[in-house]
């Protein structure tokens, strides 16, 4: 007797187009996200322009939706302590808030690492590397400060809210490379203390790892961008 079929192969995953969609700005190898406009670069399966939503697929209940989709929230959570998701009961715009005030306390310790290695810096009297630190600073506190006050995403969502179940998908893979941005930036910066302490100091270093840092902190910029876009995108019934 035969055995059942085998499904078929997963197709490929989504990948980074190179120029962006919508503005057309050309993107940097691997980039998910518009450095310019902050729109998604990822193109999904059977589209080329990274249109996720067919125009007729059915809404669905936030509620019916939120329990399959497990992977990017789980993901997200792992990042953010008490970050639920969007679900039944619970106040969607509290669950916002919890993701931004995580990704910019993240912000705020690589600014207070920055700053405590321009003052190490400075008491060592390695001058030259600080001209690197002060933008950096100016730019950790700006976005900082956006992501902080930033007007709450989900002001006309309810208890009663539909979404497409493309789009709470989009949402929460979203929310994750929000918050994996942040992390990544933050762990960059991180490496600056043992480059400037231990036996063998070597601000030389320093740099390089701010190089880095700015590359991150555009990434960062660029996620939050596009997270706000999807938000504001979301269409209610």
């Amino acid at each position: 007797m035969a055995g059942a079929p085998s499904p078929p192969a997963p197709g490929p995953g989504p990948s980074p187009a190179s120029v962006c969609p919508k503005c057309g700005t050309p993107a940097p190898a691997g980039a998910r996200f518009c450095n310019a406009c902050g729109s998604s670069l990822v193109v999904q399966a059977g589209s080329s322009t990274g249109t996720l939503a067919p125009a007729n697929a059915p809404p669905l209940d936030i509620r019916e939706k939120v329990e399959g989709d497990r992977g990017f929230l789980k993901r997200v959570q792992m990042l953010v302590p008490g970050f639920r998701g969007y679900r039944e009961g619970e106040d969607l715009r509290a669950a916002d808030s919890i993701l931004r005030r995580e990704v910019a306390d993240k912000v705020k310790a690589a600014r207070l690492t920055v700053e405590n290695a321009r003052a190490a810096l400075s008491n060592a009297g390695q001058f030259s590397v600080l001209m690197d630190l002060s933008p950096l600073i100016a730019d950790l506190l700006r976005i900082e400060g956006e992501i902080r006050s930033a007007q709450q995403g989900y002001t006309g969502f309810s208890p009663a809210v539909r979404v497409r179940p493309e789009q709470l998908d989009r949402l929460y893979e979203y929310d994750y490379g929000f918050a994996q941005a942040a992390d990544t930036l933050n762990r960059s910066l991180g490496s600056i203390p043992t480059l400037l302490g231990g036996p063998a100091p070597n601000p030389a270093g320093v740099p390089a790892v701010v190089a880095t840092a700015r590359t991150e902190l555009s990434e960062l910029d660029a996620a939050f961008k596009a997270r706000l876009q999807v938000v504001e995108g979301i269409q209610v019934s």
